[in-house]
């Protein structure tokens, strides 16, 4: 019986400089599959499908080699936005959520992140109007 091939990882990919050229294999993978099936639209959880990993790896991936996660994301994002397999409404969800499109933006402007903590009454205990 054949011996089951080991998935790479993410960050193993990333140490040895190989991560870039495995995003174009899975790219090319995607293509074939658009030209064949009518579409396959190459994502992050795709590609770590592909890779045989989770997101959770991506994650990982962030912490021990940021430039090359920021990378991943960016070929991920350009793939989305240039992508002739799925409407823009779809393109615009999946980069909100799966890519942290308007993230930064919310986040900034919560008390929460300021340490800032507000406190709403909605009925006077004592009934006295102060």
């Amino acid at each position: 019986m054949p011996r089951k091939k080991v998935p790479e990882s993410l960050e193993s990919a990333a140490s040895a400089g190989r991560l870039p050229k495995l995003i174009e294999r899975y790219l090319k993978f995607c293509r074939k599959s658009e030209e064949k099936k009518g579409g396959r639209f190459p994502n992050l959880a795709g590609f770590c499908r592909w890779m045989g990993c989770g997101m959770d790896a991506v994650e990982q991936l962030r912490l021990t080699h940021p430039e090359d996660a920021d990378y991943l994301v960016a070929v991920m994002e350009d793939e989305a936005l240039n992508s002739p397999v799925l409407s823009p409404t779809v393109v615009g969800a999946y980069l909100k959520r799966r890519l942290a499109y308007g993230e930064r933006a919310a986040s900034a402007s919560s008390s929460a992140d300021c340490g800032e903590v507000r406190l709403i009454f909605e009925h006077d205990i004592a009934e006295d109007g102060e």
